[in-house]
């Protein structure tokens, strides 16, 4: 069967403004997270993080990855098989600003699960 990915969401942030803080939300359906990708301006020497803030509570929520940038232009996290979030999850998507260079922007790519 051909599963075909779409974009569920997508982010931009200028760090010389400020640090990403990015929210999505999946209200309506379940949905798998298969990649979340990240493309900087320039270089940039900053950290990532993906978060899955599960409707549930703190107790439950997961950092699905925590990446150190050093003068990277491009980052691809590919998410575990079964990554799920369930109608109410958000996936928080934060990047420091400790450099205040560049502009970061990304794709989070999902499928609807039945």
């Amino acid at each position: 069967m051909v599963q075909f990915l779409r974009k569920d969401a997508s982010f931009s942030k200028d760090l010389s403004v400020g640090a990403l803080a990015f929210t999505t939300s999946y209200p309506a359906k379940p949905r798998r997270i298969q990649r979340v990708t990240f493309t900087a301006s320039q270089a940039i020497t900053e950290t990532i993080t993906i978060t899955l803030d599960s409707a549930l509570g703190a107790a439950y929520d997961v950092i699905l990855r925590t990446m150190n940038l050093a003068a990277q232009k491009n980052y691809i996290y590919n998410a575990p098989p079964e990554t799920d979030l369930q109608p109410g999850d958000q996936l928080l998507i934060a990047c420091t600003q400790a450099n205040g260079v560049g502009t970061i922007s990304g794709a989070v790519k999902a499928r609807e699960l039945n």
